[in-house]
């Protein structure tokens, strides 16, 4: 990967530890910890980005796009260890692939998960082997489509008196909402500000 992207990139990550009831998977509140890979990788002399589509036959957040991640488990270390096997069971790619940078704010999605986003390199994005029953596809995005602000749709819904605002994109015949969004446009903002 291109060591001045990634240097740009990793010097607007969180590089402190993560609250250790976060870290150690009982998140903040009610909520359960959960974490997610933002896995980059080069291609045409860019960085991008993977993303999967999940099995259009799952119970939750069916054929939705996402990033490899999941719950954390008992036999989890911690919250990045959850990152980095959820990322070797859903695509295949272990850790010895992976060259984590840094992570992000953690987020609290709308299944009562508290997420938080690892951020890193894939090595060989070529080579994945999927879990068929978890992921349909995997495909990639030019990072720098997430950073062109008319690619970035702002939608705004009102529930229980309150305006709420989300990010929406549509790259080819995808769309990328929810929680994969909001964890992209947190990434975006940092590295704008900076």
């Amino acid at each position: 990967m291109n060591a001045q992207f990634k240097q740009q990139v990793q010097q607007n990550l969180n590089q402190n530890l993560i609250a250790d009831d976060v870290w150690l998977g009982s998140a903040l509140t009610s909520e359960r910890a959960a974490a997610v890979l933002f896995p980059f990788y080069w291609h045409q002399q860019e960085p991008w980005v993977l993303l999967t589509q999940r099995h259009s036959q799952l119970k939750h957040h069916s054929g939705q796009v996402s990033f490899p991640g999941g719950a954390y488990e008992n036999q989890d270390k911690n919250i990045r260890h959850t990152a980095l096997r959820e990322t070797k069971e859903e695509i295949g790619v272990s850790k010895d692939r992976i060259d984590l940078w840094g992570f992000l704010d953690s987020i609290e999605s709308i299944s009562g998960f508290y997420v938080t986003p690892f951020v890193g390199e894939i090595k060989e994005p070529e080579n994945l082997d999927l879990c068929v029953d978890e992921v349909e596809r995997t495909f990639g995005v030019p990072f720098s489509f997430f950073q062109n602000k008319n690619n970035r749709v702002t939608h705004r819904v009102k529930t229980g008196g309150q305006v709420s605002e989300y990010a929406v994109f549509e790259y080819k015949d995808d769309v990328i909402w929810g929680l994969t969004a909001q964890i992209i446009v947190q990434l975006v903002n940092r590295l704008e500000t900076n």
